[in-house]
Protein backbone atom coordinates (compact mmCIF):
# COMPACT_ATOMS: atom_id res chain seq x y z
CA UNK A 1 0.00 0.00 0.00
CA UNK A 2 1.48 3.30 -1.01
CA UNK A 3 1.63 6.08 1.53
CA UNK A 4 0.19 8.75 -0.72
CA UNK A 5 -3.30 8.52 -2.16
CA UNK A 6 -3.84 9.41 -5.81
CA UNK A 7 -6.86 10.22 -7.94
CA UNK A 8 -5.66 7.81 -10.61
CA UNK A 9 -5.40 4.88 -8.20
CA UNK A 10 -8.85 5.53 -6.72
CA UNK A 11 -10.42 6.07 -10.16
CA UNK A 12 -8.94 2.85 -11.54
CA UNK A 13 -9.93 0.79 -8.51
CA UNK A 14 -13.49 2.14 -8.70
CA UNK A 15 -13.98 0.11 -11.89
CA UNK A 16 -11.33 -2.59 -11.40
CA UNK A 17 -11.23 -3.29 -7.65
CA UNK A 18 -8.61 -5.51 -6.09
CA UNK A 19 -9.35 -8.30 -3.64
CA UNK A 20 -9.11 -5.91 -0.66
CA UNK A 21 -11.91 -3.64 -1.88
CA UNK A 22 -15.31 -3.39 -0.23
CA UNK A 23 -16.86 -3.57 -3.70
CA UNK A 24 -14.76 -6.34 -5.20
CA UNK A 25 -17.82 -8.21 -6.53
CA UNK A 26 -18.82 -7.02 -9.98
CA UNK A 27 -22.07 -5.04 -10.07
CA UNK A 28 -23.69 -3.22 -13.00
CA UNK A 29 -25.24 -0.88 -10.45
CA UNK A 30 -21.79 0.09 -9.20
CA UNK A 31 -20.46 0.72 -12.71
CA UNK A 32 -23.44 2.98 -13.44
CA UNK A 33 -23.06 4.86 -10.15
CA UNK A 34 -19.33 5.39 -10.69
CA UNK A 35 -19.99 6.73 -14.19
CA UNK A 36 -22.15 9.36 -12.52
CA UNK A 37 -19.97 9.89 -9.44
CA UNK A 38 -16.61 10.60 -11.04
CA UNK A 39 -17.67 13.34 -13.50
CA UNK A 40 -19.58 15.12 -10.73
CA UNK A 41 -16.79 14.73 -8.18
CA UNK A 42 -14.00 15.76 -10.53
CA UNK A 43 -15.97 18.75 -11.83
CA UNK A 44 -16.61 20.06 -8.32
CA UNK A 45 -13.01 19.31 -7.30
CA UNK A 46 -11.61 21.13 -10.35
CA UNK A 47 -13.83 24.20 -9.83
CA UNK A 48 -13.02 24.34 -6.13
CA UNK A 49 -9.28 23.96 -6.57
CA UNK A 50 -9.24 26.58 -9.32
CA UNK A 51 -11.20 28.95 -7.07
CA UNK A 52 -8.81 28.32 -4.19
CA UNK A 53 -5.91 29.21 -6.47
CA UNK A 54 -7.68 32.41 -7.58
CA UNK A 55 -7.99 33.36 -3.89
CA UNK A 56 -4.19 33.58 -3.70
CA UNK A 57 -4.26 36.15 -6.51
CA UNK A 58 -7.35 38.14 -5.53
CA UNK A 59 -7.22 37.96 -1.72
CA UNK A 60 -3.60 37.13 -0.79
CA UNK A 61 -4.00 38.82 2.61
CA UNK A 62 -6.10 35.91 3.89
CA UNK A 63 -2.88 33.99 4.53
CA UNK A 64 -1.94 36.55 7.21
CA UNK A 65 -4.98 35.76 9.37
CA UNK A 66 -4.06 34.24 12.71
CA UNK A 67 -6.10 31.28 13.91
CA UNK A 68 -6.44 31.72 17.67
CA UNK A 69 -7.35 28.76 19.88
CA UNK A 70 -9.51 26.79 17.40
CA UNK A 71 -11.89 24.28 18.93
CA UNK A 72 -12.11 20.76 17.53
CA UNK A 73 -15.04 18.51 18.41
CA UNK A 74 -13.77 14.97 17.88
CA UNK A 75 -14.45 11.59 19.45
CA UNK A 76 -16.28 8.39 18.70
CA UNK A 77 -18.67 8.50 15.71
CA UNK A 78 -22.36 8.33 16.68
CA UNK A 79 -21.63 9.72 20.15
CA UNK A 80 -23.33 13.12 20.06
CA UNK A 81 -20.71 15.11 18.15
CA UNK A 82 -23.31 16.63 15.82
CA UNK A 83 -25.53 17.65 18.72
CA UNK A 84 -22.59 19.21 20.59
CA UNK A 85 -21.38 20.98 17.46
CA UNK A 86 -24.74 22.60 16.85
CA UNK A 87 -25.13 23.57 20.50
CA UNK A 88 -21.77 25.34 20.47
CA UNK A 89 -22.30 26.86 17.01
CA UNK A 90 -25.43 28.60 18.31
CA UNK A 91 -23.12 30.91 20.28
CA UNK A 92 -22.41 32.97 17.18
CA UNK A 93 -20.97 35.81 19.23
CA UNK A 94 -18.01 33.55 20.00
CA UNK A 95 -17.82 30.87 17.32
CA UNK A 96 -17.92 30.59 13.56
CA UNK A 97 -18.25 27.24 11.85
CA UNK A 98 -18.71 25.87 8.35
CA UNK A 99 -22.06 25.18 6.70
CA UNK A 100 -22.60 22.33 4.28
CA UNK A 101 -23.05 24.61 1.26
CA UNK A 102 -19.67 26.23 1.87
CA UNK A 103 -17.86 22.91 2.17
CA UNK A 104 -19.20 21.45 -1.06
CA UNK A 105 -19.74 24.45 -3.32
CA UNK A 106 -17.75 27.33 -1.82
CA UNK A 107 -14.57 26.53 0.11
CA UNK A 108 -12.91 29.58 -1.47
CA UNK A 109 -13.38 33.26 -0.64
CA UNK A 110 -14.30 33.97 -4.26
CA UNK A 111 -17.08 31.36 -4.32
CA UNK A 112 -18.51 32.43 -0.98
CA UNK A 113 -18.68 36.07 -2.00
CA UNK A 114 -20.35 35.10 -5.26
CA UNK A 115 -23.03 32.95 -3.59
CA UNK A 116 -23.63 35.46 -0.79
CA UNK A 117 -24.20 38.18 -3.41
CA UNK A 118 -26.44 35.82 -5.38
CA UNK A 119 -28.49 35.04 -2.25
CA UNK A 120 -28.91 38.76 -1.63
CA UNK A 121 -30.20 39.23 -5.19
CA UNK A 122 -32.48 36.21 -4.80
CA UNK A 123 -33.95 37.80 -1.68
CA UNK A 124 -34.71 40.97 -3.62
CA UNK A 125 -36.60 38.88 -6.19
CA UNK A 126 -38.75 37.07 -3.62
CA UNK A 127 -36.44 34.07 -3.02
CA UNK A 128 -37.48 31.85 -5.98
CA UNK A 129 -34.04 30.20 -6.12
CA UNK A 130 -34.03 29.58 -2.36
CA UNK A 131 -37.39 27.82 -2.51
CA UNK A 132 -36.25 25.63 -5.39
CA UNK A 133 -33.00 24.83 -3.61
CA UNK A 134 -34.86 23.88 -0.44
CA UNK A 135 -37.07 21.50 -2.42
CA UNK A 136 -34.06 19.86 -4.07
CA UNK A 137 -32.21 19.72 -0.74
CA UNK A 138 -35.05 17.84 0.97
CA UNK A 139 -35.35 15.48 -1.99
CA UNK A 140 -31.62 14.70 -1.84
CA UNK A 141 -30.98 14.75 1.92
CA UNK A 142 -34.36 14.09 3.51
CA UNK A 143 -33.79 10.34 3.51
CA UNK A 144 -30.83 10.81 5.87
CA UNK A 145 -32.85 12.51 8.62
CA UNK A 146 -33.10 9.39 10.75
CA UNK A 147 -29.33 8.82 10.61
CA UNK A 148 -27.79 12.28 10.28
CA UNK A 149 -30.16 15.16 9.68
CA UNK A 150 -28.51 17.93 7.73
CA UNK A 151 -29.16 20.71 5.24
CA UNK A 152 -27.13 23.07 3.11
CA UNK A 153 -27.34 25.84 5.74
CA UNK A 154 -26.59 23.58 8.72
CA UNK A 155 -23.20 23.37 10.45
CA UNK A 156 -21.36 20.38 9.04
CA UNK A 157 -18.07 18.50 9.18
CA UNK A 158 -15.39 20.58 7.50
CA UNK A 159 -13.35 17.58 6.41
CA UNK A 160 -15.75 17.52 3.44
CA UNK A 161 -13.78 20.45 2.00
CA UNK A 162 -10.70 18.21 2.10
CA UNK A 163 -12.23 15.73 -0.36
CA UNK A 164 -10.66 17.35 -3.46
CA UNK A 165 -7.31 17.01 -1.65
CA UNK A 166 -8.03 13.34 -0.79
CA UNK A 167 -8.05 14.18 2.90
CA UNK A 168 -11.66 13.21 3.61
CA UNK A 169 -12.27 9.77 5.11
CA UNK A 170 -15.87 9.79 3.84
CA UNK A 171 -14.48 8.97 0.37
CA UNK A 172 -14.24 5.38 1.58
CA UNK A 173 -18.03 5.11 1.26
CA UNK A 174 -18.34 5.68 -2.52
CA UNK A 175 -14.91 4.25 -3.38
CA UNK A 176 -14.53 1.35 -0.94
CA UNK A 177 -10.75 1.25 -1.48
CA UNK A 178 -8.74 -0.22 1.40
CA UNK A 179 -6.01 2.42 0.99
CA UNK A 180 -8.42 5.00 2.42
CA UNK A 181 -8.34 3.33 5.84
CA UNK A 182 -5.01 5.10 6.37
CA UNK A 183 -6.96 8.35 6.86
CA UNK A 184 -8.53 6.70 9.92
CA UNK A 185 -5.00 6.14 11.26
CA UNK A 186 -3.41 9.34 9.95
CA UNK A 187 -1.01 10.12 12.80
CA UNK A 188 0.50 6.63 12.65
CA UNK A 189 -0.10 5.44 9.05
CA UNK A 190 0.86 8.50 6.99
CA UNK A 191 4.34 9.98 6.78
CA UNK A 192 5.11 13.40 8.25
CA UNK A 193 5.44 15.14 4.88
CA UNK A 194 1.96 14.12 3.75
CA UNK A 195 0.44 14.90 7.16
CA UNK A 196 2.03 18.33 7.04
CA UNK A 197 0.65 18.89 3.55
CA UNK A 198 -2.91 18.00 4.61
CA UNK A 199 -2.86 20.16 7.75
CA UNK A 200 -1.37 23.06 5.77
CA UNK A 201 -4.23 22.82 3.25
CA UNK A 202 -6.67 22.65 6.14
CA UNK A 203 -5.10 25.72 7.79
CA UNK A 204 -5.67 27.75 4.64
CA UNK A 205 -9.29 26.59 4.43
CA UNK A 206 -9.82 27.90 7.97
CA UNK A 207 -8.08 31.19 7.14
CA UNK A 208 -10.38 31.65 4.15
CA UNK A 209 -13.40 31.00 6.36
CA UNK A 210 -12.27 33.55 8.94
CA UNK A 211 -11.54 36.07 6.18
CA UNK A 212 -15.20 35.93 5.14
CA UNK A 213 -16.90 35.45 8.52
CA UNK A 214 -14.63 37.42 10.86
CA UNK A 215 -11.06 36.96 12.01
CA UNK A 216 -12.12 37.88 15.55
CA UNK A 217 -14.22 34.71 15.88
CA UNK A 218 -13.11 31.36 17.29
CA UNK A 219 -13.14 28.70 14.61
CA UNK A 220 -15.25 25.68 15.59
CA UNK A 221 -14.75 22.33 13.84
CA UNK A 222 -16.58 19.03 14.24
CA UNK A 223 -15.11 15.86 12.78
CA UNK A 224 -15.07 12.47 14.54
CA UNK A 225 -12.80 11.48 11.65
CA UNK A 226 -10.24 13.99 12.98
CA UNK A 227 -9.74 11.86 16.10
CA UNK A 228 -6.76 10.09 14.46
CA UNK A 229 -5.54 13.54 13.31
CA UNK A 230 -5.32 15.00 16.83
CA UNK A 231 -1.53 14.93 17.09
CA UNK A 232 -1.08 16.47 13.63
CA UNK A 233 -3.70 19.14 14.37
CA UNK A 234 -1.99 19.94 17.66
CA UNK A 235 1.30 20.38 15.82
CA UNK A 236 -0.37 22.72 13.31
CA UNK A 237 -2.41 24.62 15.94
CA UNK A 238 -0.49 24.45 19.25
CA UNK A 239 -3.09 26.46 21.21
CA UNK A 240 -6.06 24.40 19.99
CA UNK A 241 -8.70 22.92 22.31
CA UNK A 242 -10.29 19.52 21.83
CA UNK A 243 -13.68 18.27 23.01
CA UNK A 244 -14.10 14.53 22.58
CA UNK A 245 -17.50 12.86 22.70
CA UNK A 246 -17.65 9.25 23.82
CA UNK A 247 -20.25 6.52 24.11
CA UNK A 248 -20.22 2.87 25.05
CA UNK A 249 -18.86 0.74 22.17
CA UNK A 250 -21.82 -1.57 22.75
CA UNK A 251 -23.95 1.28 21.37
CA UNK A 252 -21.52 3.21 19.18
CA UNK A 253 -20.26 0.30 17.07
CA UNK A 254 -23.61 -1.07 15.82
CA UNK A 255 -24.87 2.48 15.29
CA UNK A 256 -21.81 3.33 13.18
CA UNK A 257 -22.03 0.19 11.07
CA UNK A 258 -25.78 0.51 10.58
CA UNK A 259 -25.51 4.17 9.59
CA UNK A 260 -23.07 3.46 6.77
CA UNK A 261 -24.80 0.42 5.26
CA UNK A 262 -27.53 2.36 3.38
CA UNK A 263 -24.77 4.23 1.55
CA UNK A 264 -22.97 1.03 0.63
CA UNK A 265 -26.17 -0.29 -0.94
CA UNK A 266 -26.31 2.81 -3.15
CA UNK A 267 -22.73 2.47 -4.34
CA UNK A 268 -22.89 -1.27 -4.93
CA UNK A 269 -25.60 -3.82 -5.46
CA UNK A 270 -23.46 -6.28 -3.49
CA UNK A 271 -22.14 -4.60 -0.29
CA UNK A 272 -19.85 -6.64 1.95
CA UNK A 273 -21.08 -6.41 5.54
CA UNK A 274 -18.03 -8.24 6.90
CA UNK A 275 -15.62 -5.75 5.25
CA UNK A 276 -17.33 -2.77 6.83
CA UNK A 277 -17.93 -4.39 10.21
CA UNK A 278 -14.33 -5.56 10.61
CA UNK A 279 -12.81 -2.31 9.34
CA UNK A 280 -15.04 -0.07 11.45
CA UNK A 281 -14.48 -2.21 14.54
CA UNK A 282 -10.70 -1.83 14.19
CA UNK A 283 -11.13 1.89 13.52
CA UNK A 284 -13.24 2.53 16.60
CA UNK A 285 -10.85 0.55 18.79
CA UNK A 286 -8.07 2.80 17.49
CA UNK A 287 -10.15 5.90 18.23
CA UNK A 288 -10.75 4.84 21.83
CA UNK A 289 -7.03 4.14 22.27
CA UNK A 290 -6.17 7.61 20.93
CA UNK A 291 -8.62 9.30 23.29
CA UNK A 292 -7.19 7.41 26.27
CA UNK A 293 -3.67 8.48 25.32
CA UNK A 294 -4.57 12.11 24.71
CA UNK A 295 -6.56 12.33 27.94
CA UNK A 296 -3.59 10.97 29.88
CA UNK A 297 -1.00 13.17 28.14
CA UNK A 298 -2.81 16.50 27.66
CA UNK A 299 -4.11 18.96 30.23
CA UNK A 300 -7.71 19.86 31.02
CA UNK A 301 -7.17 23.11 29.13
CA UNK A 302 -6.33 21.12 26.01
CA UNK A 303 -8.92 18.32 26.05
CA UNK A 304 -12.27 17.62 27.63
CA UNK A 305 -14.30 14.42 27.42
CA UNK A 306 -18.10 14.53 27.14
CA UNK A 307 -20.32 11.47 27.47
CA UNK A 308 -23.27 11.25 25.12
CA UNK A 309 -25.84 10.32 27.76
CA UNK A 310 -24.91 13.33 29.91
CA UNK A 311 -24.96 15.71 26.95
CA UNK A 312 -28.35 14.46 25.76
CA UNK A 313 -29.99 14.61 29.18
CA UNK A 314 -28.50 17.88 30.44
CA UNK A 315 -26.93 19.95 27.63
CA UNK A 316 -26.83 23.11 29.76
CA UNK A 317 -24.70 21.34 32.38
CA UNK A 318 -22.29 19.92 29.80
CA UNK A 319 -21.89 23.20 27.90
CA UNK A 320 -21.60 25.18 31.13
CA UNK A 321 -18.75 22.96 32.26
CA UNK A 322 -16.90 23.43 28.98
CA UNK A 323 -17.24 27.20 29.19
CA UNK A 324 -16.01 27.23 32.76
CA UNK A 325 -13.05 24.95 32.06
CA UNK A 326 -11.90 26.81 28.94
CA UNK A 327 -12.45 30.24 30.50
CA UNK A 328 -15.16 31.33 28.07
CA UNK A 329 -17.77 33.92 28.97
CA UNK A 330 -21.35 32.89 28.22
CA UNK A 331 -23.53 35.74 26.96
CA UNK A 332 -27.05 36.11 28.30
CA UNK A 333 -28.87 35.49 24.96
CA UNK A 334 -26.95 32.25 24.47
CA UNK A 335 -27.58 31.22 28.08
CA UNK A 336 -31.33 31.68 27.64
CA UNK A 337 -31.24 29.69 24.41
CA UNK A 338 -29.36 26.86 26.14
CA UNK A 339 -31.94 26.81 28.92
CA UNK A 340 -34.66 26.31 26.31
CA UNK A 341 -32.65 23.42 24.85
CA UNK A 342 -32.32 21.99 28.34
CA UNK A 343 -36.10 22.01 28.67
CA UNK A 344 -36.36 19.94 25.49
CA UNK A 345 -33.63 17.48 26.54
CA UNK A 346 -34.69 13.86 26.50
CA UNK A 347 -37.69 14.43 24.22
CA UNK A 348 -35.78 13.63 20.98
CA UNK A 349 -36.09 10.11 19.63
CA UNK A 350 -33.83 9.07 16.80
CA UNK A 351 -35.38 7.50 13.74
CA UNK A 352 -32.25 5.39 13.28
CA UNK A 353 -33.09 1.81 14.21
CA UNK A 354 -30.84 -1.23 14.03
CA UNK A 355 -30.20 -4.62 15.63
CA UNK A 356 -26.65 -5.53 16.59
CA UNK A 357 -27.31 -9.24 16.07
CA UNK A 358 -28.31 -8.70 12.43
CA UNK A 359 -25.03 -6.85 11.91
CA UNK A 360 -23.06 -9.84 13.18
CA UNK A 361 -21.94 -8.02 16.32
CA UNK A 362 -21.36 -10.09 19.44
CA UNK A 363 -21.69 -8.27 22.77
CA UNK A 364 -19.17 -10.55 24.48
CA UNK A 365 -16.62 -9.91 21.72
CA UNK A 366 -17.04 -6.15 22.11
CA UNK A 367 -16.59 -6.48 25.87
CA UNK A 368 -13.41 -8.45 25.31
CA UNK A 369 -11.87 -6.19 22.65
CA UNK A 370 -12.94 -2.86 24.14
CA UNK A 371 -12.53 -3.64 27.83
CA UNK A 372 -9.64 -1.18 28.29
CA UNK A 373 -11.47 1.98 27.11
CA UNK A 374 -14.69 0.77 28.75
CA UNK A 375 -12.88 0.48 32.07
CA UNK A 376 -10.89 3.69 31.65
CA UNK A 377 -13.85 5.83 30.66
CA UNK A 378 -16.23 3.92 32.94
CA UNK A 379 -18.69 3.45 30.11
CA UNK A 380 -20.73 0.85 31.93
CA UNK A 381 -23.30 2.02 34.48
CA UNK A 382 -20.80 2.52 37.28
CA UNK A 383 -19.65 5.58 39.23
CA UNK A 384 -17.23 7.73 37.22
CA UNK A 385 -13.58 7.77 38.15
CA UNK A 386 -10.26 8.73 36.46
CA UNK A 387 -11.46 12.34 36.11
CA UNK A 388 -12.48 11.70 32.49
CA UNK A 389 -16.06 12.89 32.70
CA UNK A 390 -15.88 16.38 33.95
CA UNK A 391 -19.56 17.09 33.44
CA UNK A 392 -20.67 14.80 36.29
Amino acid sequence: MTNRLSFWHLFWRSFFPDRHSAYRQFSLQRVAIMLLFWPAFLTIALINRLSLWLDTLLFPEFENIEIYQPVFVVGIPRSGTTFLHRLLAADDERFTTTALWELIFAPSILQRRFWIAFAHLDGKLGRPFSRLLHFLERAALGGLDGIHKTGLLDPEEDYLAMAPHLGCFLLILPLGDASLWKLAHLDTAVDQKQRRHLTSVYRQLIQRHLYVHGADKTFLSKNPSFTPWMESLKDEFPDSRFIACIRSPQQALPSQISSILPGTKIFSGKPDLNWWRDGLTDMLLHYYDILMQRHQQWTEKEIQIIRMNQLASAPMTSIGWLYKNFGWHMGEPYRRWLESEDDKAGSHRSGHQYTAKKLGIDAADIERRFHQPMDYFQLADRPCQNGFSRTD
